[in-house]
């Protein structure tokens, strides 16, 4: 069996949104645009922001609290409290997040984490697992085998079982980071890491602040800008299956695995982008619509009133954004139309 490996390792493959550059000169009495960034969570990130704490003191919180983060949610840190529920053999209680794997079909299930393993999309050399290993890997994967102790918490009940928080880490330590900002006393101010973005307030020129959302072919011309509205926090994340993945005999198979299946999802929803108040749910809506694909994500999108976005396409033809209701009734007016070369 032959194998290719394809992997941008700058970046997730959920994380594809991009910060447009806005070129409009700041008025010389406007506040200072301070700004700091760095790396964590095998990525980087990056925070702009007005008013409140200097530039050294918010770097040094940051790193901080990316720190505590990092000892919490890390999957690739053995002392992680994550892996330690995973590594143990009792049932002590973990917060658990349940209604969007309810709501989405069992598509999102935080213990898929067995078959990434299995797949090997958690290493260098992803591959098709024997069937034996994809078997062992099922037993123990499926959300009835965390046993709910009250509204917050639950704990395992087979010994193999183990999280992977990867779908909704990066946008929940951007809300933590936007957090951090206001905290120190900045209510305008870009919160980004890995591209998923928090922000809120206007930039010192009075400009909105603009996300890209990438269009997954590459060489297509760069996709459309979201203006993000001054009052409200917002948080913009993006789940994408364009980025890791690999090929074998011919098949091409991507990081997004349905935990239903225990495999790879095969079909024409290629990205998704959420856009809500909270960054760890939005990333949690934009793996389950994914893994839903292009029809049951309209549904259920329909249903959730879900902000979303959606790439489809094919190997045939250029992908087409598609909108949801919500979206549209909500943010349509705010989506500059994609540039064209």
């Amino acid at each position: 069996m032959k194998t290719r490996l394809r992997r941008d390792r700058a970046s997730t493959a959920a994380c594809v949104i991009a910060v447009v550059a806005n070129a409009s000169c700041t008025p010389s009495s406007a506040p200072p645009l301070r700004a700091v960034a760095g790396v964590a969570q095998g990525t980087t990130y990056s925070l702009q922001w007005t008013g409140g704490a200097t530039e050294p003191a918010i770097a040094a919180a940051a790193e901080q609290e990316l720190a505590r983060i990092d000892a919490l949610l890390s999957n690739y840190r053995e002392d992680s409290t994550l892996e330690l529920f995973n590594a143990a053999r009792s049932t002590d209680p973990i917060e658990l997040a349940k209604r969007v794997h309810d709501a989405s079909d069992g598509c999102f299930d935080p213990t898929v984490r067995p078959l990434v393993r299995a797949w090997g999309f958690d290493g260098d050399s992803p591959a098709v697992p024997a069937a034996a290993v994809l078997d062992a890997a099922r037993e123990v994967v499926g959300l009835d085998k965390l046993e709910l102790i009250d509204a917050t918490h639950a704990r395992k009940t087979v010994a193999g079982l183990a999280l992977d928080m990867a779908s909704i880490g990066q946008g929940y330590t951007a809300g933590l980071l936007a957090d951090l900002l206001e905290r120190n006393g900045s209510t305008a101010y870009l919160a980004e890491i890995g591209g998923e973005v928090v922000a809120r307030g206007l930039k010192p020129d009075g400009s909105a602040w603009r996300i890209g959302i990438e269009n997954p072919v590459a060489d297509a011309g760069a996709g459309p800008a979201l203006r993000i509205p001054p009052a409200a926090r917002t948080a913009v994340v993006t789940s994408g299956s364009y980025r890791h993945y690999f090929v074998a005999d011919g098949r091409r198979f991507g990081h997004i695995i349905d935990p239903r299946t225990g495999w790879p999802v095969e079909h024409a929803l290629i990205s998704v982008t959420v856009v809500g108040n909270e960054g760890a749910t939005a990333g949690a809506w934009g793996t389950a619509l994914l893994c839903l694909g292009p029809d049951a994500a309209s549904v259920t999108a329909e249903r959730e009133g879900l902000a979303a976005l959606f790439w489809v396409g094919d190997d045939a033809a250029a992908p087409v954004l598609e909108q949801s209701r919500a979206f549209a009734a909500e943010w349509r007016e705010l989506l500059d139309e994609p540039r064209r070369r």
